[in-house]
C-alpha cells in the first residue's frame, strides 16, 4: 500500500515515521513558485505513523497514524493522483521529481 504525504515551506514537514518508508519524492510548483513537496511512502507495518512538524514551533509535533492519508494499492495510482495536480487547463503548475 502506498500513501502520499505533503510537505508545504514555512508551513509544515511531514516526516514518514517507523513502518513507511519514502519511494518517489515531487516538489509542486504553482506559477513558477515551490507551494509543496510530496513523498509517496511505501507503507511497510499496520502501525506506520507520519509526523507532522509545525515550521514556525518545531517541538509542536503531530504523530499521525497512516490510515488518516489516502491510500492506494498501486504506486501507479499514487502517481496518477498526483498529477492530477497539474490539471487545470491553462494553469502553470507542475511537478518535478527530486531525486
Amino acid at each position: 500500500m502506498y500513501i502520499i504525504v505533503t510537505s508545504k515551506p514555512n508551513e509544515y514537514s511531514a516526516d514518514l515515521g517507523t513502518g513507511v518508508r519514502a519511494v518517489e519524492t515531487y516538489d509542486y510548483f504553482f506559477y513558477g513558485k515551490h507551494l509543496a513537496t510530496h513523498v509517496i511512502g511505501e507503507v511497510l507495518a499496520g502501525d506506520a505513523r507520519v509526523q507532522i512538524v509545525d515550521a514556525e514551533h518545531p517541538d509542536c509535533v503531530n504523530s499521525v497514524p497512516y490510515k488518516f492519508f489516502g491510500d492506494f494499492d498501486e504506486i501507479d495510482d499514487a502517481r496518477e493522483e498526483l498529477q492530477e495536480l497539474t490539471r487545470f487547463g491553462d494553469i502553470d503548475a507542475r511537478l518535478e521529481r527530486v531525486d
